[in-house]
């Protein structure tokens, strides 16, 4: 859980960053400054439903073990 959220932030702050950069100094052109927010986006949304999916199973998997779950 911990690495995903980690990861998600890092991907978050270096967009802002990258962002911030192309607002005050243009880096890139606009269409590659683009696809590099479409693949960030795909990036974080995939990280986070990853780490979503397994803090779920392993919650399922200690609620089993403690007696809570049948």
């Amino acid at each position: 859980m911990k690495a995903g959220a980690i990861l998600c932030l890092l991907i978050f702050v270096g967009w802002v960053g990258l962002a911030l950069l192309q607002l005050w100094s243009p880096l890139v052109e606009g269409v590659v400054f683009f696809k590099l927010t479409l693949t960030a986006a795909g990036l974080f949304v995939a990280v986070l439903a990853v780490t979503l999916v397994l803090h779920y199973l392993e919650t399922s998997r200690r609620q089993r073990e403690q007696g809570y779950l049948d």
